[in-house]
């Protein structure tokens, strides 16, 4: 006996077997090991970070670019424990990499470059919550 499927039904049995699929290869990591009071104050540094140097405020940059770093570093270790989080860890060096360029610009009193290298910070930090960040914390 021949069971004749919908087309309906064959799209909804495809879609739902497509996200199952995407949520079993989504990494699931337990974070209750993260550092969340660092993340919080990443969090809030990054939204001052760009315009301090905009107003060429290197001592609050430096100051900015002290903990950012230290964040970077910090999810770069904590990921490379992790095993799935290659990318995680790439980002995390992405960002150390785009924070010690700033910190050159800033100490070669360039604010406009530096600015404008800061201001893709946001973004690794973004792509990096875009798969990591655990869904109840958005």
């Amino acid at each position: 006996m021949k069971v004749k499927m919908s087309v309906r039904r064959w799209a909804w049995v495809m879609g739902m077997s497509i996200i199952v699929s995407a949520a079993a290869a989504a990494p699931t990591f337990d974070f209750r090991d993260y550092d969340n009071d660092l993340m919080r104050d990443l969090d809030r540094t990054i939204k001052y970070f760009e315009p301090d140097i905009t107003a060429r405020n290197a001592d609050a940059a430096k100051e900015d670019l002290d903990l950012l770093a230290e964040g970077f570093r910090y999810t770069e270790d904590y990921f490379s424990k992790k095993s799935g989080a290659d990318d995680a860890v790439e980002l995390s060096r992405k960002g150390a990499k785009i924070i010690a360029d700033v910190r050159g610009l800033i100490d070669s009193a360039d604010f406009e470059a530096a600015a404008a290298a800061a201001r893709e910070t946001p973004n690794v930090c973004k792509s990096c919550h875009d798969v990591y960040k655990p869904r109840l914390a958005r």
